[in-house]
């Protein structure tokens, strides 16, 4: 089949559900088969696929389900638009909610704040992309006219990343570090140990603000290996590196955190004790337990969840690569 054909049948394929996708593929190959001379040249192609006229629209003549909020010819568009403004509006007013509720050092305003703020932000992002796309319809604002140029190349077989996952990945990484760090400098945590009428804070708040400058490195480097996989939106040996790289260096950081001498707070050392003394008798077992256990714990666990992570993006990679390679072959 003829390269271009190839390439109008999946710019239409593409906008329709997956169910329909074969069968649509079928019948346009057939039918565009039958528009050809024999011995077609690249010409007769092009003058075919003019008069055929743009995938977007093809593709809604094949829809079974018809969509009609935005006409066809500006619904796909719309949604793409629809998706990225809403959640960077979305993540925009949540973080601008929590930061205006800081001053009032309460933990149940600052969330109340990020929550309003996020549904607050979609809304009205969604209300005034969809009344622009309205207007720009009653307006009769046109786009320009659909040449075979517009034609989108066909992706190599790879394995593909979510935009979508992608972008809520980077609002909750946006989120739970500006989060952090309002819990870090107002003082009041969700993690709490309450013993008899005391309540105990498991960290030490001058170990808490040392860990902010790196809460704000860690994050900058999840959004930036985010904004990777929104631009390539599959695994390449490039994204993969640059996944392990952020991976070590989290893991890095985050094991180096643990074994601070004052991470923990008093409080909670003593708590600690005095529970491990009412079951074990031996008061140098006792110490060791408590100087091992919990950050010989947590460091084993994040080691684990940073190699699960990089062992998933180098599967996903060499899969693509093969997949990419059998496709050149073929």
């Amino acid at each position: 089949m003829n390269e271009m054909i190839e390439r109008y049948i999946h710019d239409v394929t593409r906008r329709l559900p997956e169910a329909e996708r074969a069968e649509v593929q079928r019948e346009l190959a057939a039918n565009i088969n039958d528009m050809l001379p024999e011995s077609a040249s690249e010409q007769d192609v092009i003058n075919v696929l003019q008069s055929l006229g743009s995938p977007r629209l093809m593709a809604e003549q094949y829809r079974q389900n018809r969509r009609y909020l935005i006409s066809p010819a500006m619904f796909d568009l719309y949604l793409s638009v629809l998706r990225v403004v809403v959640l960077v509006a979305a993540v925009f007013f949540a973080c601008l909610g929590v930061l205006l509720a800081i001053p009032s050092g309460s933990l149940e305003d600052v969330i109340s704040a990020a929550f309003s703020g996020l549904f607050d932000g979609a809304l009205q992002a969604a209300f005034w992309v969809t009344l622009g796309f309205c207007l720009a319809e009653y307006y009769g604002v046109q786009r320009k006219p659909w040449t075979v140029d517009d034609l989108p190349q066909i992706p190599q077989a790879s394995v593909t990343i979510s935009r979508s996952s992608t972008i809520v990945g980077m609002i909750l990484t946006v989120f739970f570090t500006v989060f952090m760090i309002v819990m870090i400098v107002t003082n009041q945590w969700l993690l709490l140990l309450v013993r008899g009428s005391n309540v105990i804070n498991p960290f030490s708040q001058a170990a808490l603000y040392r860990i902010i400058p790196f809460l704000i490195i860690t994050g900058a480097l999840s959004l930036f290996v985010s904004v990777l996989k929104l631009y390539w939106a599959r695994w390449t040996w490039s994204l993969c590196l640059a996944n392990i790289l952020y991976d070590i260096v989290w893991i890095s950081i985050t094991i180096s955190i643990l074994h601070w001498p004052d991470l923990l707070s008093p409080e909670f050392n003593a708590f600690s004790r005095s529970l491990l003394s009412t079951v074990l008798n031996d008061p140098s077992l006792v110490q060791a337990l408590q100087s091992t256990w919990i950050i010989n714990g947590l460091s084993a666990l994040f080691i684990v969840v940073g190699l699960i992570d990089c062992a998933t993006s180098i599967a996903n990679t060499v899969k693509g690569s093969l997949g990419s390679a059998k496709s050149t072959s073929s």
